[in-house]
């Protein structure tokens, strides 16, 4: 079985993720803010060749709510091609985007 391990920048710090062919992973943090709420959101697939993240940011603010969404892979290869932290010394993913979105409930309420 094959078995990856990869860092992921979670609520302020660095997260070590393993997973296994064919694992499927979750996760979701968020609630309330002084001006509103957020809630961001993962979900990883490993395949055995490429980690898959399905991501959504979302959240309401002074300026109204605002949803980001998309997809986005990395191959074995490339896990720790990515952003190098000097301080930490952690290397992470270099990702490649495979689809974004972005709804900004306000502007479509102003007919934008």
């Amino acid at each position: 079985m094959k078995t990856v391990r990869f860092w992921h920048y979670h609520n302020g710090s660095e997260v070590l993720i393993k997973m296994t062919a064919g694992e499927t992973l979750f996760h979701s943090h968020g609630g309330p803010t002084d001006e509103g709420w957020t809630r961001e959101s993962h979900a990883w697939h490993f395949d055995g060749e490429t980690v898959t993240c399905e991501w959504c940011h979302d959240g309401a603010d002074c300026d109204g709510r605002l949803t980001r969404s998309g997809e986005s892979f990395c191959s074995v290869a490339d896990l720790r091609a990515g952003f190098h932290d000097a301080e930490t010394n952690i290397q992470f993913p270099r990702w490649q985007e495979r689809d974004s979105r972005q709804r900004d409930y306000s502007a479509e309420a102003m007919n934008y």
